[in-house]
């Protein structure tokens, strides 16, 4: 009993020099939080210019800025090979020019640090003045509150692939499928093989009906609805309505209006499914899934969990 005193004496002397010695157990870095409604929307410092930028959650660390406020700050592209062109049926238009460089960027009052920086014209948002990724702000564990969502609930929690990786990818009737958040996204959105993927295991069904997605301004790409099985759920999370990629000759087969659609040539490798040993070449572009505002607008809390490598949603479904 003796000896028993004595360690618990040296515990206790220890644990009061730990502090003294610098040697304090780790405190948990308290959370940021962003108001979000919908999204933040927060102040970010180029040169002597203030520019107003929504947060995005579906990309890695980088700033997107629409061309004419980023040009007024004074910031020049990166020599040479800092401007491109590009001409595509993707883009609005047919043509799009990219400027790129490494800028000095003070996010909502912090200090100004290097970050990837892209503007474009025409313009990538119509909210803000930019684009900023969620990644490119500083904290351990950064949170959306959005007041307006449901209230309560409970947690669910999404492994991403790295701690600065915002996707994570499900395997689904024989692919990998990439999944991000996009609560700009209006419906939950997937391309043809993906959508193919859900429906071999039962998951959704197709529907006579189609809509437009308008990614960037101007953009009008076709979807049609799915109809989610009972209870079907994918990354813990409900399928509430989700939509898949369909070419404009698809569309207007199920549906007149999507006449006011604009995606041609290289967008409808999002829309191509070819399982024939003769055509093998032609399976379209990899799967992709955005769950969109359908059911991130019933989440009160999107948490990024930087060091967990997670997402940690807070969600009241209705039918949850």
């Amino acid at each position: 009993m003796a000896g028993e005193s004595r360690r618990g004496r040296r515990w206790l002397l220890a644990a009061a020099l730990l502090p003294c010695m610098g040697l304090a157990a780790p405190v948990r870095a308290e959370t940021r939080v962003l108001l979000a409604d919908p999204e933040p929307i927060l102040p970010v410092l180029i040169r002597d210019s203030t520019l107003q930028v929504r947060v995005a959650l579906g990309f890695q660390a980088a700033l997107l800025l629409n061309a004419g406020p980023a040009m007024a700050t004074g910031i020049k592209a990166f020599p040479i090979i800092g401007k491109l062109s590009f001409s595509s049926p993707l883009i609005p238009g047919g043509r799009a020019t990219f400027r790129f460089n490494r800028i000095g960027v003070g996010i909502d009052g912090a200090k100004k640090a290097k970050l990837p920086t892209v503007w474009v014209e025409p313009d990538i948002t119509a909210r803000g003045q930019g684009v900023i990724s969620v990644f490119a702000l500083e904290g351990d564990q950064i949170a959306w509150v959005r007041p307006k969502a449901p209230q309560g609930g409970r947690t669910y929690v999404i492994m991403r692939d790295g701690r600065n990786d915002p996707e994570t990818h499900v395997r689904l009737g024989g692919e990998k499928i990439r999944v991000a958040l996009a609560p700009d996204a209006p419906v939950s959105i997937m391309n043809a093989r993906a959508a193919r993927a859900l429906e071999s295991e039962g998951l959704v069904q197709r529907m006579g009906v189609v809509g437009l997605w308008e990614p960037i301004p101007r953009a009008r790409l076709p979807y049609q609805r799915l109809k989610p099985a009972a209870g079907a759920t994918l990354l813990g999370l409900p399928l509430v309505r989700p939509a898949a990629r369909v070419s404009e000759a698809q569309a207007k087969e199920i549906d007149a209006r999507a006449e006011a659609g604009t995606s041609t040539g290289e967008d409808e490798a999002d829309t191509i499914v070819v399982t024939g040993e003769r055509e093998r070449g032609r399976r379209g572009r990899d799967p992709w899934l955005l769950i969109g505002a359908d059911v991130l607008d019933q989440c009160s809390r999107i948490e990024l969990d930087r060091p967990g490598k997670r997402w940690v949603l807070t969600c009241a479904f209705s039918a949850a």
